[in-house]
């Protein structure tokens, strides 16, 4: 009987992917094939079989390359930072807004929301359309001197920021850090060869890109989230069935903390003396300048989407109402 069962399920297995449409998508990694990222979206693929789509996947370690290729056609689909989609779907792009998701708890609000039919029109541009949102963790300051805790200190420090990345390149020049141009697959490099003092990165970065070089033995990590790194799945919309966007945002939901844990074991992997707490008389100063950049960033500069940095307001004001902007009606 068991084995009739088990020869059954195969068969049914079997049959969802035969009828599944094979489709490619690009998957941004920084470890390329052995990283965590990539390893859970195998999982995603396997998931998808169900929704009518049977998933080619095809690792990058390069962003910018599977950006483009994404952009000319080679790829159906494609997993990207947030802060990368921004130039395709600014909606989701703005979940990695500064300062706007203070923890993970927030994050998967702002996840939840997302699987709202309500919200589906938002998320598609022309044929580009955000089809899950996953967390790639916490984004910290990585120091080469943890006696470094304050904005005031960051002044004159060289400060590497990714060259799209215009919403830090605002954010650093507010500081008077000096800025120094880099991408994804540099960034790390300039920092452990100490070509500069300061960079920004999720702490999965520490073990994959080997900050702890540039952060030796006095460096440290600024114990203060500035936005949250996402991984998210853009598609073209045509070349999908009606259904797979709704269905994967759902399960994108449904499987929060699975990549959750993935951020929050990078971050036990971090030893204790190298977190760098700050005051919490700062870290109220440092949300209200982080307002002010958001509310800058979108009005003037046009980087962030009005709709979604109202959703992210809902959501912090929601789980802590004595907010002083929770008063404002800026956001």
């Amino acid at each position: 009987m068991l084995i009739r069962s088990l020869a059954a399920l195969f068969l049914l297995s079997s049959s969802v992917v035969a009828q599944a449409e094979t489709l490619s998508l690009c998957v941004y990694d920084p470890s390329g094939a052995n990283g965590d990222a990539f390893q859970l979206m195998k999982e995603y693929r396997i998931a998808a079989q169900g929704w009518g789509v049977d998933f080619k996947l095809k690792p990058y370690t390069d962003e910018k390359t599977a950006s483009e290729d994404f952009k000319a056609g080679q790829c159906d689909g494609v997993v990207l930072t947030g802060t990368r989609v921004r130039s395709f779907q600014k909606f989701t792009g703005t979940i990695e807004a500064m300062g706007a998701v203070p923890s993970y708890d927030h994050l998967r609000s702002v996840v939840g929301y997302l699987a709202s039919p309500k919200l589906a029109k938002y998320q598609k541009s022309g044929d580009y359309e955000t089809a899950a949102v996953f967390t790639g963790g916490a984004v910290y300051l990585f120091l080469n001197d943890r006696k470094v805790n304050t904005v005031e200190q960051l002044a004159g420090k060289r400060l590497a920021v990714l060259e799209y990345d215009t919403a830090s390149k605002v954010m650093a020049s507010q500081v008077g850090a000096s800025v120094v141009g880099a991408e994804i697959g540099t960034f790390a490099g300039m920092f452990n060869n100490k070509n500069v003092a300061i960079c920004y990165a999720p702490a999965l970065a520490y073990e994959a890109l080997e900050l702890y070089k540039g952060m030796g033995g006095s460096g440290g990590v600024i114990k203060y989230p500035l936005a949250q790194v996402t991984f998210q799945v853009l598609i073209r919309s045509s070349k999908f069935p009606a259904t797979f966007a709704a269905e994967s945002r759902k399960w994108a939901t449904q499987n929060f903390d699975r990549f959750k844990g993935m951020a929050v074991q990078a971050e036990k992997k971090i030893p204790g003396p190298k977190w760098v707490d700050i005051p919490a008389n700062d870290r109220a100063r440092y949300d209200e300048m982080f307002l002010e950049t958001r509310v800058r960033l979108r009005d003037q500069e046009k980087i962030y989407d009005k709709t979604m940095l109202n959703i992210m307001k809902r959501v912090r004001c929601k789980k802590d109402g004595a907010r002083a902007e929770c008063a404002l009606k800026r956001e």
